[in-house]
């Protein structure tokens, strides 16, 4: 999926934040604005742009981890909204994909009854498709991560998988990036006592393209593992290839653009298979 007019103001917002972060001044925001009109008028992704810029402010600043206090927050807050959304759905595919999306979503991060909100959700699950992919093809499963606090609320759907004899990898960035899970967050947070096989995508950029994948994750990929790909991120990138080979994206669409590209409503809770 390529930048558009609308993801203007959301690469703004990042650069803003993390410029902020890092501890950066308003010569390097300056910069930084300048490189997102430069690369969004070259047919980029989204995440392409992102990571030239989030990499620049990291070059400048020296900042390995900005965004470390604020996902150790995210993080915890996830644990107590993971437990109470749990039993408001059932142990079945639909049901866990439901709270697999409604972790990629820090709306429910900051708000402490569930009951009281989860009336009006929308959901888009293309759950004939995904039993499909899940049921009849590879019995390996390759689950590429997302934001810090999105892994909690994914191990329903782990754990069933699991039940069915899937063998199952959850793969993370080697190295910090905005707030998505990384193994050192894996090994600070001693994640691999929740779930053991987490591995790495040996990056440490927005979304993962094919021809980057190395190690484990590459061999999956090329043998024909079943995908299943969280967030937005992962969605921009691996929607350039499209037709290569099918893919589950699991995600909250938040912006206009995906939501024009992939003709859902904004905020809908999205499962679908591309």
């Amino acid at each position: 999926m390529k930048v558009t007019q609308h993801c203007l103001n959301c690469l703004k917002g990042l650069v803003e934040k993390t410029v902020r972060l890092s501890g950066g001044d308003d010569n390097l925001l300056t910069q930084c604005h300048i490189m997102i009109e430069k690369y969004h008028k070259k047919d980029h992704t989204p995440p392409h742009v992102a990571n030239n810029i989030l990499k620049h402010i990291k070059n400048i600043t020296g900042a390995y981890d900005p965004y470390a206090q604020a996902k150790r927050k995210e993080f915890e807050m996830a644990k107590i909204a993971a437990k109470d959304i749990k039993p408001y759905f059932p142990k079945t595919l639909e049901g866990v994909l439901k709270i697999s999306a409604i972790g990629n979503s820090t709306d429910f991060f900051t708000e402490n009854c569930f009951a009281d909100r989860a009336e009006g959700l929308k959901f888009h699950i293309d759950i004939d498709k995904i039993q499909k992919e899940i049921y009849i093809k590879n019995n390996k499963v390759l689950l590429l991560g997302d934001n810090i606090s999105d892994f909690l609320f994914d191990m329903p759907l782990v754990g069933l998988l699991q039940d069915i004899g899937k063998e199952v990898h959850y793969a993370v960035k080697k190295h910090p990036i905005q707030n998505d899970l990384s193994m050192e967050d894996v090994r600070m947070l001693d994640l691999k006592n929740i779930f053991s096989n987490i591995i790495s995508t040996e990056t440490d950029e927005v979304g993962i393209k094919p021809e980057d994948m190395k190690g484990s994750i590459k061999d999956m990929w090329d043998d024909g593992a079943t995908v299943i790909a969280k967030g937005m991120g992962n969605y921009e990138t691996l929607s350039e290839y499209e037709g290569t080979r099918p893919v589950i994206h699991i995600m909250k669409v938040k912006c206009p653009a995906v939501s024009l590209f992939l003709q859902i409503e904004m905020g809908v809770y999205t499962a679908i298979v591309r």
